[in-house]
């Protein structure tokens, strides 16, 4: 909870230094919480939070809230804190560069940070993330990520994103080294409020020690969203 509440001061700070910080913020209910493909919720739907600082030098802030649902554990908080720089490309489009602290306030064990780097645009972006220990294990990981979106009207627009997660370090025999996440879906936006239906999959070597004795652990399945913006 500590280091949860240490990223939103940060966030905080990040907009006191700049007079002109933009804040942004949203309250969402998930029918299925995934994130990068694993599922965090246990099929419940759960309430989360968001909120965002962007600075005209470039520098920004945030933290991203989520009630967490996790076997074996009472229900708890999966928090993100988050600050970077971005900077326009006179050619076109953007960089940025950051890093990303995660909490579990129930599973402190799994907490983990990372770094980033990322290029964007109109239509695509993407970001290689890295962490020196992943959900509190030794392993180093590399994630790479490509999200895209196509408007279709000034209210109506597709999106999708790939992710690929792959260890860089010895793997521990309980846990996967690679993992392939997507997501496709279409978003409806009415003034302030925001309505989405998405088709979220995951296709994951399993662990040495998985209860099955299936190599490879897949899940598909339907997630729908409701956003309100502030």
């Amino acid at each position: 909870m500590r280091r949860w509440r240490l990223a939103l001061a940060l966030a905080c700070c990040v907009a006191g230094a700049d007079a002109r910080a933009q804040a942004s913020g949203s309250m969402s209910v998930v029918s299925d919480y995934y994130y990068r493909g694993v599922g965090y919720s246990k099929g419940d739907p759960v309430p989360q939070f968001n909120l965002s600082f962007d600075t005209r030098s470039g520098w920004y802030a945030g933290t991203f809230a989520s009630m967490l649902k996790m076997s074996g554990t009472s229900r708890g908080l999966y928090a993100i804190g988050y600050a970077g720089y971005a900077r326009r490309m006179a050619a076109g489009g953007s960089w940025e560069a950051g890093g990303t602290n995660h909490t579990f306030t129930t599973m402190s064990a799994l907490n983990y940070r990372e770094v980033y780097l990322g290029l964007g645009s109109d239509r695509l972006s993407g970001r290689v993330s890295y962490s020196p220990a992943y959900m509190g294990t030794a392993m180093r990981t590399v994630y790479s990520e490509v999200n895209g979106g196509l408007a279709l009207s000034d209210d109506v627009g597709l999106f999708a994103r790939v992710g690929y997660l792959r260890a860089v370090s010895a793997v521990p025999r309980y846990t996967s080294g690679t993992r392939l996440d997507g997501r496709i879906g279409i978003g409806v936006s009415i003034e302030a409020w925001k309505l989405q239906a998405a088709w979220d999959a995951l296709h994951a070597e399993q662990g040495a020690y998985a209860r099955t004795g299936d190599r490879v652990r897949s899940r598909n399945g339907l997630v729908l969203t409701v956003t309100r913006s502030f």
